[in-house]
């Protein structure tokens, strides 16, 4: 990309392109992808880089606006690029979001599946509890993804107010490192920066081991290593749907593989007789012992799941599988298809995995209850997405 010159096209019509929240536009010797559009506008971009006939490109005026276009609210909007959607109103924003889960299930070959509209989050901004910022000559900010410039940030508009009001203190005092992660339990008041900053001349504590926060009214330690669910009223709402769809009278054993720090097995737990937690990450293992302390019915096992599922045979009642955005591991896919329990809850955040896995435990004796994804993340093309089963047997 030139800077000093860049190319600029006018007149160019949006088409629908589902790639990470981008539309797209067909030129005659290039398709591009591009930040800051809606399908069927007519625009003038900016062209970032292109090569090999694709290339990516923003939108810097819209001749014939949609209906379905706003003001972002973000000053940053467009320079910063992780909020894809910020000039989209909301409700269209959710739509957008069921077609990308329905687009990717097609792709699949999962044809004629009722797909839930969207649960929308009671926030949609503000509701971020974690920051990962990006460091250049000490001020903080995020990287365009296409230019890959150093965008200041000084105000991010979906994150909590407290991890704002750290950004606010940390500006342009991090010299020593080149990047930082802020993460807040806004329920419990409290902070994890990391790393430890010992040049910074601020009167802010950092290189905690942890953090806690509270869902539902159960209270959870996490570290720095592990992973949280990053809006907590969308993941009190994930968690009410699963218990639902369970139906869990007390009698139940319930594994819950890839467990991370124990959430589904803690808000769970009081609903089974037996809950059996099994995670990989030495971290979140730790995390999780703390975290199920005082539970008597919960099993923490630390290990790969597809290298303990089988051990289960005829004991598994209930199943919940919140992979990583890669999906399943297919061992683990395998044994739960010749093993099935009565109920299955598989948690997905990338809708590609999900579809690529259904498709497997379709084919096996599963059959959909109903799909329904969740928006986690307000202004951004990112979907969460429970697929919830019933064993056909």
């Amino acid at each position: 990309m030139n800077e000093t010159a860049p190319e600029i096209i006018e007149n160019v019509r949006l088409e629908e392109g589902l790639n990470f929240g981008l539309t797209s536009a067909s030129l005659p010797n290039r398709t591009l992808e591009v930040f800051g559009g809606i399908q069927g506008e007519t625009v003038d971009i900016r062209l970032f880089a292109h090569k090999a006939g694709r290339g990516y490109a923003q939108v810097i005026k819209a001749h014939t606006p949609s209906s379905e276009r706003v003001i972002p609210s973000c000053p940053y909007f467009g320079d910063c690029t992780g909020c894809t959607f910020q000039h989209i109103n909301y409700i269209h924003q959710l739509q957008l979001k069921h077609r990308i889960v329905t687009a990717e299930f097609e792709k699949a070959e999962l044809f004629g599946i009722d797909i839930s509209p969207v649960v929308p989050s009671d926030e949609e901004s503000g509701y971020r509890n974690h920051a990962r910022l990006s460091i250049y000559h000490a001020n903080l900010g995020f990287v365009n993804r296409f230019s890959r410039r150093h965008i200041q940030i000084d105000h991010c508009r979906i994150m909590n107010p407290g991890i704002n009001k750290v950004l606010a203190g940390l500006q342009g005092k991090c010299g020593e490192t080149r990047q930082i992660s802020i993460r807040y339990g806004s329920n419990k008041d409290n902070y994890l920066i990391q790393p430890k900053l010992v040049k910074a001349n601020v009167d802010i504590e950092s290189g905690q081991k942890e953090y806690h926060d509270i869902l539902l009214g159960h209270n959870f330690c996490i570290s720095a290593a592990s992973f949280f669910q990053v809006n907590n009223p969308q993941a009190e709402k994930m968690a009410n749907l699963i218990k639902n769809h369970l139906n869990l009278s007390g009698s139940e054993t319930l594994v819950d593989a890839y467990a991370g720090v124990g959430t589904f097995a803690v808000l769970l737990s009081p609903d089974c007789k037996r809950v059996i937690a099994i995670e990989e990450s030495a971290a979140a293992v730790k995390d999780a012992c703390l975290n199920i302390s005082g539970i008597d019915n919960i099993e923490l096992i630390q290990s790969k799941t597809e290298d303990v599922i089988n051990q289960f045979e005829g004991q598994m009642d209930a199943l919940i599988l919140d992979p990583s955005r890669s999906g399943a591991h297919p061992s683990v896919l395998a044994t739960i298809c010749q093993n099935p329990p009565r109920n299955l809850v598989y948690v997905a955040c990338d809708p590609s995995s999900l579809a690529r896995d259904l498709k497997i435990l379709l084919a096996g004796p599963f059959e959909l209850s109903s799909v329904i994804p969740v928006d986690m993340f307000p202004q951004t093309y990112h979907v969460e997405t429970l697929a919830l089963l019933k064993c056909k047997l």
